[in-house]
């Protein structure tokens, strides 16, 4: 992607979220959400972009395709894109509309979600959090989100995942995790 690729997205995203040419703008940018490659694209979006709607499309492809593609990526994969996600949030959280935070946080608590058993990581989250907690108040907030929008992802079935999974990741996150949750509020 580049500068005038970009400046398009934020086009179409500035025109769906305005009710202007709302179905010809959704259709061009459901393309963010075809596969896994489009991850890069999403994440330069993320990077570049200062319009909240193209961020908000970016972080709303990025859940989708981790939800739908998961197994197309691998394990260290998964944990760079969680990484990727949790210092974005650390950098650039304070300064994003709230709504596009809301997006950005359900993305790395899906991801977290979904690799709760693929690697230790994962469930280090509510760990890597407290350094949210110890920052700025801005940071205290986006961490308090955090652990929040954790509680919730992991007590809510994800569509394409089988009961007997989420069941698997909550009890699990129940009884490793929650206690350190609870604690930080």
């Amino acid at each position: 992607m580049d500068a005038s690729q970009l400046q398009q997205v934020e086009q179409l995203a500035t025109q769906l979220y305005s009710g202007i040419n709302t179905a010809e703008s959704q259709s061009r940018l459901l393309s963010l959400q075809s596969s896994s490659s489009q991850i890069p694209t999403c994440q330069y979006i993320l990077n570049n972009s200062t319009v909240p709607y193209a961020l908000l499309v970016a972080s709303n492809s990025l859940n989708h395709l981790v939800t739908s593609h998961w197994n197309n990526l691998t394990v260290l994969q998964r944990i760079e894109l969680r990484n990727y996600v949790l210092d974005y949030l650390g950098s650039k959280g304070s300064t994003i509309e709230s709504f596009v935070l809301t997006s950005i946080i359900q993305l790395v608590c899906r991801i977290t979600k979904l690799g709760w058993f693929d690697d230790q990581t994962h469930r280090e989250l509510p760990t890597l959090v407290q350094k949210f907690l110890e920052a700025t108040v801005d940071h205290c907030i986006i961490g308090l989100k955090i652990l929040n929008q954790l509680v919730d992802e992991l007590n809510i079935p994800t569509k394409g995942r089988t009961l007997t999974a989420h069941r698997k990741s909550a009890v699990s996150f129940r009884d490793t995790s929650l206690k350190k949750v609870s604690g930080a509020f």
